[in-house]
């Protein structure tokens, strides 16, 4: 599908994108927002993707300098930080659309068949706190559970009231907040038909994972100055 035609068969409730990009980058030792791969950086890379599918691409981030010439809104965390809970409060409270796609720089791919896939159940069940895929992983005690992707999910701007009341109470688990605000979760097999190796919820937190992803070893930059 060609980016015009996508333009035309957007879902209007979905308009908007945000990327997070507001971390403190502990792990890795340097700003994740610089990480590239044969001097792209993957930020740049991540709007070039999905630009094409939405109006709006929002960027939650304190370096404004890295972004100049991006066909970008940027904004910051309006509370104090939270962790993630704080970027998706940001990113709602400037979105012009009623959902917003989430993502985050660390995460450098996107996958528009997931994305039809969600747009397809927001159809469905607006309107709805958001929508998230859900995939089971074995916890330290041997049991399967069930774990929400944060990323790569649907969240409603109808979300900003109790947003708020979370992070000023230092509640910062989004898993809870997900679940406590009635996400509807797509079932794994059903997100593996169309994401077979699930790479595109894939984060880069080490320069260990870095190296393995082929990214290029981090240098000074004029960014943040």
């Amino acid at each position: 599908m060609k980016p015009d035609q996508i333009k035309r068969t957007k879902n209007p409730l979905c308009r908007t994108a945000a990327i997070l990009a507001s971390g403190k980058s502990l792990r890795m030792g340097t700003d994740k927002q610089v990480l590239s791969r044969d001097g792209q950086i993957l930020v740049h890379s991540l709007i070039k993707q999905m630009e094409p599918y939405f109006d709006e691409i929002i960027i939650v981030t304190k370096s404004a300098g890295l972004y100049q010439g991006q066909n970008v809104l940027l904004t910051r965390d309006k509370l104090p930080s939270r962790g993630p809970l704080s970027g998706i409060h940001a990113a709602l409270t400037v979105a012009a659309s009623p959902y917003i796609y989430l993502a985050a720089c660390d995460m450098p791919e996107f996958e528009p068949g997931l994305l039809e896939l969600l747009l397809e159940e927001l159809s469905s069940c607006h309107p709805c706190s958001g929508i998230a895929v859900e995939r089971e992983f074995r916890s330290r005690d041997g049991s399967l559970r069930l774990r929400p992707e944060i990323f790569h999910a649907i969240y409603a701007k109808s979300l900003l009231p109790v947003l708020r009341k979370q992070v000023l109470a230092q509640r910062s688990k989004v898993e809870h907040f997900m679940r406590e605000s009635g996400f509807l979760f797509l079932k794994e097999k059903k997100v593996r038909q169309i994401l077979p190796d699930w790479s595109v919820f894939t984060n880069i937190n080490t320069p260990e994972e870095a190296s393995a992803a082929g990214l290029d070893s981090p240098a000074a930059t004029d960014y943040f100055s």
